[in-house]
Order: C-alpha cells, then sequence, then structure tokens
C-alpha cells in the first residue's frame, strides 16, 4: 500500500469497473452536472495577493463579503467570497517572513478564518475559538516557518464551517522557499503553474446555492467548480503544467486522472514537496487534500482532467441500500486542457526534489495516542468547546493510530499546527490511498487504522486549544472534532481565559 497508483492495478480495474457497474445498478444514478450545455469559459485565475511590507512584516488584508458571481455561465448566483464575490484571491509568503493576517468580517454573521496546514501559535490558527463578528477585524501574526507547499485557508465558525465554505469562503495559500526556488519546476503563477481548486455546488431552479443539508452527505454538490467556476478550459501557455491541485468541497472525494489514461507525476502533497517525483495515473483526493502534479503536453492536442470512478468504492459495501451514495462510483470532467501552439520539448523532471522530505521522524519513544472515528463521534466524545481532549507538554513528535470504526463510510482526519507522515495503513485492501510525502490530512477507508507520525508546531498556550477532526464537514460540524492544547512540561490546560463564543 502506500501510493496513489500503481499502473498495473489500473489496468486490472478497468475490467473490474464495468462488472462493478452492472452488479451495483440498483445504485442511484449519478446526477447531470449543471451548466454543462454552454460553451466552457477560460478557466479563471484567482488574482494574486503578495500583501504590502510594513516594518518588515508582510500585511494581508482580507474582507468576507457577500455578493454574486457567475458560477454557471449566464447566471448569477448569490455567494460569499474574500476580497471579492465569490472564492478568494492567492496569498503568497515565503518562508521566515512574518506575516500578519487581517480579516474584516462584511458578512451579516459571525465566522472564523483557519490557515489550513500552517504550523503556527494557537491564537493565529483560527479556529472556532476566534470567532470574527460581524463588522470586527481579526489580527493573526506568526512567523512562516515551514517548508514550500500548498495550503489554503477556508472558515472554521463552530457548527457552520460546512455552509461558510460552501457559500464560497476559501483560497489557496501558496509558501516559496530556497528549495523551490532552486528546482527547474514551473513556477510563473497562472501562466505555467496553475491552482486548481475544487469545490462542489447544488443549485436551485432559479439559480441559487441550494443549501438544504441532507443528514447523510451535507452540502455535497452534484456540479464540480474549478476556481468557482463550472465548465471550464484551460488554453495552456507552456508544455509543461504544474496543477496546484486541491479539493476545496466539503463532502466529495475526487480521483483525479486524465482522460487518455495518460500518466503523470506528482511532486508535492499536501504539506509540500516529495523526496522525489512520483508517477502514478490518478491521485485520490479527500475534502481538504492537496497535491501538485506535472503533466506534459504535445502541441495542440486535447486531453481533459477527469474525477473517475474508483474501482473498489473505498472499501464501502456496493447495493447496500441502506448506505449513502458517497459517490465513489461518480465520473466528471474537471478541466477540458489544450496544449499549445507550439513550444520546446519539456526536459527531464528533476530527479530529486527536497531531500530533506524523505525524512520520517524517530518515534521510538514517542508517545502514542488512539483516536477511534465512528458517526460523528472521535473515541465516544461529540465535540465540546470547553472540553480539552489531549494535552501535549513536549516538543517532539507523537504517534497518533486513527481508525475509522464506520463499515460503511468514508471519514479523512486533519489535525491543526502540525504535519505527519503516513507510517501504515491496515485494515483494508483500498489501494488508492496516498499514503506518501508529508501530509495534513488523510483519507481512511472503513475498518482502516492509519498510524501517524505527526510533528507538531511548538507554541506553548494553555488558554487556546487546536483542532483535529474529520474534515467531511458536515461529520464536522456534527460533532466529529476534538480539541488539543501544547503546553510547557507539567502545565495544564486553562480555557477559562478565554472569550468563548
Amino acid at each position: 500500500m502506500g501510493t496513489f497508483g500503481r499502473r498495473a492495478f489500473i489496468r486490472g480495474a478497468v475490467v473490474l469497473l464495468g462488472s462493478a457497474a452492472l452488479a451495483s445498478c440498483t445504485r442511484p444514478e449519478q446526477p447531470e452536472p449543471a451548466g454543462q450545455d454552454s460553451e466552457p469559459r477560460a478557466l479563471p485565475i484567482p488574482p494574486v495577493l503578495e500583501g504590502s511590507l510594513v516594518d518588515g512584516v508582510r500585511v494581508f488584508d482580507l474582507s468576507a463579503q457577500a455578493g454574486a458571481a457567475e458560477l454557471l455561465a449566464g447566471v448569477s448566483t448569490p455567494t460569499w467570497g474574500f476580497n471579492g464575490p465569490h472564492m478568494g484571491p492567492t496569498l503568497l509568503m515565503r518562508r521566515g517572513e512574518q506575516v500578519r493576517m487581517q480579516v474584516t468580517n462584511d458578512l451579516d454573521e459571525m465566522t472564523a478564518v483557519h490557515w489550513h496546514g500552517m504550523k503556527l501559535p494557537a491564537k493565529a490558527d483560527g479556529g472556532p475559538h476566534s470567532p470574527i463578528e460581524p463588522g470586527d477585524t481579526w489580527t493573526a501574526e506568526f512567523t512562516v516557518d515551514q517548508p514550500a507547499a500548498t495550503l489554503w485557508y477556508h472558515p472554521h465558525p463552530h457548527m457552520k464551517t460546512a455552509l461558510h465554505c460552501y457559500r464560497g469562503l476559501a483560497g489557496a495559500l501558496l509558501i516559496d522557499d530556497p528549495v523551490t526556488d532552486s528546482l527547474a519546476l514551473p513556477h510563473a503563477y497562472g501562466v505555467d503553474d496553475i491552482p486548481v481548486v475544487i469545490t462542489d455546488q447544488k443549485f436551485t431552479e432559479d439559480g441559487h446555492l441550494d443549501e438544504v443539508i441532507d443528514p447523510d452527505l451535507g452540502l455535497m454538490g452534484t456540479t464540480p467548480l474549478i476556481n468557482g467556476q463550472a465548465n471550464v478550459k484551460l488554453d495552456a501557455q507552456a508544455r509543461r503544467l504544474r496543477l496546484r491541485v486541491l479539493n476545496g468541497a466539503g463532502m466529495r472525494f475526487y480521483n483525479v486522472a486524465f482522460s487518455d489514461g495518460r500518466p503523470f507525476s506528482i511532486v508535492a502533497t499536501d504539506s509540500g514537496l516529495l523526496s522525489e517525483p512520483v508517477e502514478v495515473e490518478y491521485a485520490l483526493l479527500g475534502p481538504a487534500e492537496r497535491v501538485e502534479i506535472i503533466v506534459d503536453l504535445e502541441p495542440g492536442e486535447e486531453v481533459t482532467l477527469r474525477s473517475e470512478p474508483l474501482s473498489g468504492n473505498f472499501g464501502i459495501p456496493e447495493g447496500n441500500d441502506k448506505a449513502p451514495d458517497f459517490g465513489f462510483q461518480h465520473s466528471f470532467d474537471l478541466l477540458a486542457i489544450t496544449g499549445p501552439e507550439g513550444g520546446d520539448a519539456p526536459g527531464e523532471l528533476p530527479a530529486k526534489l527536497d531531500p530533506a522530505a524523505a525524512a520520517v521522524p524517530s518515534v521510538d519513544r514517542a508517545p502514542e495516542r488512539e483516536f477511534l472515528l465512528n458517526t460523528f463521534q472521535i473515541n465516544g466524545l461529540t465535540m465540546d468547546m470547553e472540553r480539552v481532549d489531549v494535552e501535549i507538554d513536549h516538543d517532539g513528535p507523537e504517534v497518533w493510530a486513527v481508525t475509522n470504526e464506520n463499515p460503511d463510510w468514508p471519514h479523512n482526519f486533519h489535525i491543526h499546527d502540525a504535519r505527519f507522515r503516513v507510517l501504515e495503513l491496515t485494515g483494508t485492501d483500498v489501494a488508492q490511498v496516498g499514503t506518501y510525502g508529508w501530509k495534513d490530512t488523510v483519507a481512511i477507508p472503513p475498518g482502516a487504522t492509519v498510524r501517524l507520525a505527526v510533528e507538531f508546531g511548538h507554541f506553548p498556550d494553555p488558554t487556546i486549544p487546536y483542532m483535529y477532526h474529520c474534515h467531511m464537514l458536515l461529520h464536522e460540524d456534527q460533532g466529529m472534532m476534538g480539541q488539543f492544547v501544547i503546553v510547557e512540561p507539567g502545565e495544564g490546560a486553562e480555557l477559562g481565559h478565554m472569550g468563548h463564543h
């Protein structure tokens, strides 16, 4: 286990898929995505926000606001966004910089904004303990002290995260460092280095967002959007593209592949570059997971980035009418790509990317903790803002063993202020789970256990907790979340100092 894709496995799976499709014809039909009947629009590229330097601090100003956008061509949909009507700008920063995030809430309800994948003090993390009331500005200041990576930012208000994300509050956050500067990888933002932020929506007949929350599937959409629009195409300007693929959906997993089955290279996962490229034919992304992929194009050729049906259905029994349909057999066209008219053939990819990324933390004497995920609970408990579940009183790695106890539900697990290596995945024969590289979110099939070597940012503060939770946002909002504090040795949590909401 532990690869996104084995080529032999894929080829064998095509035959299986055919028979599986016949066997599961009791399953509901896949709904038709909206907005597919018009001409594809050009892929929108989110604007870049580099902030402004003030006394050596890079200051970013973000405003959460309401607006309207053409998610579907020719249809105006009421939406939310950062610094615009829908989605948000791509934030650019460098390792070693001190940054100040100034987030103003211009909505008519409380929200909170989390820097997903960042190691930083709890008071700057933007979890549910940092509410931003309408009209208020919240300031978070921290030093960027981690390798180059594709991170993102999104709301995190307690019990409302799914809805706020669904309305469009999300954006990419890119960290650069000297390692990525030195590599011969595509790096011109919007030219050959392209953000591909996948979200999904349901629409009402009048083109508004359908916000009916299904008790099993939450706000799982039936129409994928890329960078905030349905039915998009990219006329490539270069023969080699770096696609930074982020699954920003609230509930849906995407099994990303190309329409002609071509292999592509993964050069980075959630928390940064791999030590060397990995060639695959698909990459399964649960909500919040990221991969950076390199694809080479012939002049003028057409190929489509798709989400393909998953052989084995992620370990969820098929033909079971009682189990919700989590969409693992659905297929979607995500992004039509046309190669440029000319240009030189790309050279070899660098054989080595970030040698430091090969390291696995030494966990010989590390504390081990166990987390059992079941429906909307972790270890039999529902999230409580007043309860601290874990106290970490040392500056070293831990081993977290996380088990999906549900027989027919997927889960995925995210830890704030941390990155981790997957030590092992057991209890499942699902081969598509991405288990290599440094990650902050991991997909967990039914019955499976992942053992994680977790490295935390060490910012002791007994008064404000960090979160760990399922990133399927209905699950999080329904209580599948716990809290941990990082404290000095011998110190305990003291949540009393916090302004509670």
